[in-house]
């Protein structure tokens, strides 16, 4: 199966040649320096992403109304994914291991699906998220997508969460939207750095230990995170994109995808969340969650799990926890008898 990730880069045509048809300085006040825009408005994959970035509600506080054009052109971008080798061997492989239909619209309607089907990262109760998710109660405050949240990125209480793409992440360089923070996380002398770590403003908004992959085409994401989701190794699938070692984090929400981002080998050296995804997996291992109050939670990583697993430092409970929110990998909302809730995002 391993084969197939590389396979998808291979057949990744429409990406971008880094110094040819963009050039990057990690450690500049903006991070591209020049993009290639024939490529953008040529490319029917690219001109159909670029429709897509003002289609949506950044602040996931705030319901989403999505109109008949929004949902046209999401399912034209579709079209022109599908149109590509690279999406049309993903395809084939998921038919191959029974996890997509074999035609090419009932495809095509799964992905948007997936991707596009809104949902709510934000609830005033367990209740209200359980009715949603049984898809019984359309009223529900959704604002959010699988789509939106990867590729895009959303706000909430100042900060920046998803925003995995290197495409938009230009476009609001474009207009004045983005201030760096600094690049610690990646080494700015690397010049065939496929993945980038880094962290910036958005609109006034908070991003920390923001990873995505530079230049490649939206199509070969699409169609990577897809193949991962479904047939990958769980929240985590090891893979060799390029002869540079990656991982391909796929987080679940009820379901739905909830996150999906690249790793770089060497880039996720970061203790608290390091501490923090330990955490998470003796929880599954230990069959808690995948939502629970904050007060038990912080009961059992400082009583079971500190006599079972030890912490590294004595690393406080706070800390790790607002590591892992703002990393994507927990959800933290009141219910309505002020009960703080966490959700372990699978």
């Amino acid at each position: 199966m391993s084969d197939i990730y590389s396979t998808l880069w291979t057949l990744d045509h429409n990406r971008l040649r880094r110094g040819v048809d963009y050039r990057v300085t990690p450690c500049g006040d903006r991070l591209f320096r020049f993009v290639n825009q024939d490529t953008l408005e040529n490319v029917p994959t690219y001109r159909a992403f670029l429709n897509l970035l003002d289609n949506y509600e950044a602040d996931v506080n705030k319901p989403e109304n999505v109109t008949e054009k929004e949902k046209n052109d999401a399912r034209a971008f579709l079209n022109r994914c599908l149109d590509t080798e690279v999406m049309q061997k993903a395809h084939n492989f998921l038919v191959e291991e029974g996890y997509a239909p074999k035609g090419k619209k009932g495809f095509k309607d799964m992905l948007y699906d997936m991707w596009f089907t809104p949902y709510t990262r934000t609830h005033s109760d367990k209740a209200q998220r359980q009715v949603y998710f049984s898809r019984v109660d359309k009223s529900a405050n959704v604002s959010s997508s699988a789509f939106e949240h990867t590729f895009l990125g959303e706000t909430r209480c100042g900060h920046v969460i998803g925003f995995h793409n290197w495409l938009r992440l230009y476009s609001e360089e474009c207009l004045g939207n983005i201030q760096h923070k600094g690049c610690k996380w990646c080494d700015c002398g690397c010049d065939d750095r496929i993945i980038f770590t880094i962290d910036f403003d958005w609109k006034g908004n908070n991003k920390t230990r923001d990873s995505f992959f530079v230049g490649t085409s939206p199509e070969f994401e699409l169609a990577l995170y897809t193949v991962c989701f479904l047939a990958g190794d769980g929240a985590k699938t090891e893979v060799v994109l390029g002869g540079q070692r990656v991982t391909i984090t796929t987080y679940k929400l009820n379901g739905y995808i909830g996150s999906c981002y690249p790793i770089l080998e060497g880039d996720s050296g970061d203790n608290l969340l390091d501490e923090g995804l330990d955490f998470l997996e003796y929880l599954e291992n230990e069959d808690f969650g995948p939502e629970m109050g904050k007060r038990r939670l912080k009961r059992i990583y400082e009583e079971d799990y500190t006599k079972w697993c030890g912490r590294r430092c004595e690393t406080a409970f706070s800390q790790v926890l607002r590591t892992l929110e703002r990393n994507d990998n927990v959800e933290i909302y009141s219910n309505n008898h002020g009960v703080d809730i966490v959700t372990i995002l699978e």
